[in-house]
């Protein structure tokens, strides 16, 4: 079952995949290339394999109908900084983002540059270290002053925020991504919104220009 959110002119899909976490992957390997079948064996856990797997084959199947294209005619390559695209198919103006995160993966498309990010929520106490060392310095104040209940929700919207804007814009620092400026639409043209699941099961963060 997927949960769809929408932000401007991007799609976001979210999918709960905890029942095949620890099912081989052997099956579903046929859909990809030898050499993407050669990156997801890598890892050394079904869970980790079935992440992977299962996000790119949510993508390819959103994208299969985006475009009205045969699921099986679609490859997804990665740039050099590992931003997927299609590489087969010509003059298509579909961009999309692929995340995964304990349970769940996330895919978003759209016409626009977009990117997503998903995290869910960790069972230890927030460690604000992290967020001193990678965090702006007025975004780390923000969590200073918050209660405890708040600073883990807080802390994983601007977490996430980050990493969908890095996606969208092809960057790599997190000190170059201003999340207070990127939720209302003033960083680099860029705009972005977070979404929570139900319970606090994750949160998204999600970024379009």
């Amino acid at each position: 079952m997927l949960t769809k959110f929408k932000f401007l002119n991007t799609e976001i899909y979210i999918a709960n995949i905890a029942s095949r976490l620890d099912r081989p992957v052997d099956k579903y390997l046929k859909f990809f290339t030898p050499e993407r079948q050669a990156r997801i064996m890598r890892y050394k856990f079904n869970a980790d394999r079935n992440r992977t797997l299962w996000a790119e084959l949510l993508a390819r199947k959103i994208i299969s109908r985006k475009l009205n294209i045969n699921f099986n005619k679609i490859i997804i390559s990665r740039d050099e900084s590992g931003k997927p695209f299609i590489n087969n198919i010509n003059n298509n103006k579909l961009n999309f983002s692929i995340s995964h995160s304990g349970d769940y993966i996330a895919v978003s498309v759209g016409e626009n540059l977009n990117g997503v990010d998903i995290e869910t929520r960790a069972r230890d106490k927030l460690d604000l270290n992290i967020a001193k060392r990678f965090f702006l310095q007025h975004e780390y104040n923000y969590l200073l002053n918050l209660n405890q209940d708040l600073q883990q929700q807080e802390f994983l919207k601007i977490w996430t925020l980050k990493e969908s804007c890095l996606k969208c814009l092809n960057l790599n620092e997190w000190s170059d991504v201003d999340t207070f400026q990127l939720l209302n639409s003033k960083y680099n043209n860029a705009a972005g919104q977070n979404f929570i699941l139900p319970d606090f099961k994750a949160v998204i963060g999600v970024c379009e220009i």
